[in-house]
């Protein structure tokens, strides 16, 4: 999938995520660039070690680290240890503890095999030596075979296109008011690089019951680094963490910001 394309779908499992970016939005109307949130999402290696390294924080008003966030960086430490020539095509994530927002996240990388079609890497993330997210990703090198692929998939049909949708941020524009002051930066336009064009906005405050699902189109407002695979993989990862919670809750009669 690609963020440069016109848009990605993804459904409850897959579902989604928003964003600012690393330490670079002093003000609620300052632009944050899509340059600026690929950067956020990338890591620096540790000088002691080839195997090892480490990310910035950043607070999107959560109070800790966004999961998406944690999640594309240990992609980001996966892919620079397997190299350039393997695509990721799976991975999977267990979150142990809440991120630190003001502290760097550590990603200890493990190759667990590495062939010539394929290789398995295990990341441990930690903070201040606790661990907080382990991921384990499987990378493919391209080679020909057999190829499918079932269109915009069983989600997309009968849906809207998302130029006929308004952004998130026009969604939440009406209500502001009942946003919390430290998360209405992150749900105003400006303060966001991608464009986010749910098919239905379900607010945060809705406790009504309705079926646990979600269809979100989304794409980058700016153009990003041409032909870098790893790059979209990394943002695309980092959306999947994007309202997936509220989604889980959709069936019950609750919601993310209840009322108490």
């Amino acid at each position: 999938a690609s963020l440069c394309s016109r848009a990605a779908m993804l459904s409850a499992r897959a579902a989604p995520s928003l964003v600012r970016a690393a330490r670079l939005c002093t003000a609620a109307t300052r632009r944050v660039t899509a340059d600026a949130l690929v950067r956020h999402v990338d890591v620096s290696p540790v000088a002691e070690t080839s195997t090892a390294f480490v990310g910035r924080s950043v607070d999107l008003g959560w109070g800790r680290v966004y999961g998406g966030q944690t999640m594309a960086q240990a992609l980001a430490a996966c892919q620079k240890l397997v190299g350039g020539d393997f695509s990721v095509h799976q991975l999977s994530c267990h979150f142990l503890r809440g991120g630190d927002v003001s502290a760097d996240i550590r990603f200890d990388c493990e190759v667990l095999s590495h062939g010539r079609s394929f290789s398995a890497i295990a990341v441990r993330a930690s903070q201040e030596g606790a661990p907080i997210l382990a991921m384990t990703a499987s990378f493919q090198r391209a080679e020909r075979g057999l190829e499918h692929q079932d269109g915009l998939g069983p989600l997309a049909r009968g849906l809207p296109a998302p130029e006929d949708l308004p952004t998130l941020a026009d969604r939440f524009a009406p209500h502001l008011a009942k946003v919390p002051p430290r998360l209405r930066q992150l749900y105003s336009a400006e303060a966001n690089p991608l464009d986010l064009r749910p098919c239905e906005f379900v607010a945060p405050w809705d406790e009504s019951v309705r079926a646990p699902r979600q269809a979100v189109w989304v794409r980058a407002k700016d153009p990003l680094p041409p032909g870098d695979e790893a790059v979209h993989q990394r943002l695309l990862t980092y959306f999947t963490d994007w309202a997936l919670l509220g989604t889980a809750l959709q069936p019950h009669p609750t919601a993310m910001w209840r009322r108490e």
